[in-house]
């Protein structure tokens, strides 16, 4: 049976706090935030996948050698345009280093359309607006250094409340 799954980094207790810090200021929003255990950063976006067991053991083989991230978070804002702000994410701008780890992973997804090349954009999404209302938010500047020190493979089970995640699979990084 296929399965909706992604591939990520998922947030370690510091970025959980400071998003949780800033949910509470922003508490009034319209909007459905995140639950602090499903933050991450998405470096696999999902695709349907038969026999997800196949990819435990190439993924850590790809991992094999990678060390932990560290990242900085800059601007706090809406996305992913500001004429459809559907999104409050924090970001990092480009990301040399994700964007390479990005490519290495995507030998993982199975064959798709081809998509332009971009370069790999650092966010983690913080809340999702409530359906058909629009997010005013004045863009914030933030000074987030977090480290990512694994990667996992969740199953992503849309409900209508929002996306359930579940962990399939996780690999530690190596120390720097």
């Amino acid at each position: 049976m296929k399965k909706r799954v992604f591939i990520a980094m998922p947030a370690q207790e510091v970025l959980r706090s400071k998003a949780s810090s800033f949910r509470e200021v922003h508490r009034n929003l319209p909007v459905r935030w995140v639950p602090p255990e499903n933050l991450h950063v998405t470096l696999v976006p999902p695709w349907y996948c038969d026999g997800v067991e196949g990819i435990f053991g190439k993924l850590y083989d790809l991992l094999d050698t990678v060390k932990v991230f560290d990242v900085c978070f800059g601007t706090i804002s809406v996305g992913p345009t500001l004429k459809k702000p559907r999104l409050i994410w924090a970001s990092g701008g480009v990301h040399d280093g994700l964007g390479k780890l990005q490519e290495k992973l995507s030998c993982l997804v199975e064959p798709r359309f081809d998509k332009p090349e971009k370069a790999f954009l650092l966010h983690v999404t913080l809340a999702r607006a409530k359906k058909n209302r629009k997010i005013c938010l004045v863009p914030e500047v933030i000074d987030w250094k977090v480290t990512f020190h694994s990667v996992r493979l969740y199953e992503s089970i849309l409900r209508p409340s929002g996306a359930e995640y579940r962990v399939l699979c996780e690999v530690e990084l190596g120390a720097e």
